[in-house]
């Protein structure tokens, strides 16, 4: 409640602002006039070109926004699931109208200052300001790339810059993640909001975890000793799949295979439980990979490890592996022999 009464307070300051710059300038520019007050002059107004055009333009645009992102959040709540994609559809909006008024902006200021300074001039200015606003610029590249190539947008999951995160907010300079996981267990939010520029996605790698689905595979690793039954082992861990996430991965697989690639993925993705061997230092390891929802991993992996602990310790036949350390005690005949052996070993003293 309290978002949405801040949210109604801005554009109400925006369109407030709006109407009282555009007045002003009528105001000063002899448009009307006001009793009491000394007539405008227009000619006074000109001094100031080309900015008593620009900055009208620019506080419109922006009022202009704020007083669309209600009206297009109720168009579109009873179409669309999720509110983060909502707004991930009206910053798009958003983009192609600041567009529109930026290309309106260098219109006038071009074409207001250009034979002012001549080509010399506005190349000079332009490889100068180039110079010194290169990482801005980049950020700017950056973000045009997220936009036309879709790596991500509101309400993704994604890791930049070695932060998983939620992304909350993507603005020409940077992206904002509310932060997830890290030292918390099962990818659980830290409170920690990271912003990253958006030159990093030309330099380095930007992992999606939701861009086609909202799944991801994981993995549980079981170890077991070298005298437990191992395939029954095998068929505990399976069966606790089946009844946990075994329903969930079939009822996804159709929507899974439908954003393949390629229809050769389909024989080479785990689209139902499998369990590995594979030797461990001292134990066999058996590792469970199963797919499920990004947003409840961590849910899905304790319920798995709950009642895959619950059915081992049911289980005789089966146990775990851990580290420990075992004492053998010597037998007496072989503490007399290890006691006269280091007796002969003494020097003899004449």
């Amino acid at each position: 409640m309290r978002s949405a009464n801040w949210r109604k307070a801005r554009a109400l300051f925006w369109l407030t602002l709006t109407i009282v710059v555009i007045v002003t300038l009528l105001l000063l520019g002899g448009a009307f006039q006001i009793a009491g007050f000394p007539a405008g002059d227009a000619s006074y107004l000109h001094q100031f070109s080309p900015w008593i055009i620009v900055i009208p333009i620019l506080i419109a645009t922006k009022a202009l926004l704020e007083m669309l992102r209600p009206v297009f959040r109720a168009a579109l709540r009873s179409h669309v699931k999720y509110e983060a994609d909502i707004f991930a559809h009206f910053q798009i909006v958003s983009y192609v109208v600041w567009a529109t008024a930026l290309a309106l902006v260098l219109f006038v200021t071009l074409g207001s200052g250009a034979s002012q300074f001549g080509a010399i001039g506005t190349g000079v200015f332009l490889g100068a300001f180039v110079f010194v606003m290169q990482e801005p610029l980049l950020n700017i590249v950056g973000w045009m790339v997220v936009t036309v190539m879709g790596l991500y947008k509101l309400g993704d999951r994604v890791e930049l810059n070695n932060t998983r995160g939620y992304i909350v907010e993507i603005t020409p300079m940077n992206t904002t993640l509310r932060e997830f996981g890290g030292v918390l267990y099962g990818d659980s939010f830290t409170g920690r909001y990271v912003t990253v520029p958006n030159s990093f996605v030309i330099k380095s790698n930007v992992f999606n975890y939701t861009k086609d689905t909202p799944f991801v595979w994981d993995q549980i690793v079981i170890n077991v000793t070298y005298e437990s039954d191992m395939k029954l082992a095998e068929r505990l861990i399976l069966e606790v799949a089946e009844e946990t996430v075994g329903p969930m991965m079939r009822e996804n697989r159709a929507h899974l295979r439908s954003k393949y690639e390629f229809a050769d993925l389909a024989d080479y993705m785990a689209e139902e439980p499998k369990v590995g061997w594979a030797f461990g230092a001292s134990s066999i390891d058996l590792t469970l990979l199963y797919f499920c929802p990004v947003f409840a991993k961590g849910s899905y992996r304790t319920r798995l490890v709950k009642r895959i602990y619950e059915k081992v310790m049911a289980e005789p036949r089966v146990q775990f592996a851990y580290p420990h350390v075992q004492f053998v005690p010597q037998e007496p005949v072989e503490r007399e022999k290890d006691a006269a052996l280091a007796k002969e070993k003494l020097p003899v003293l004449r």
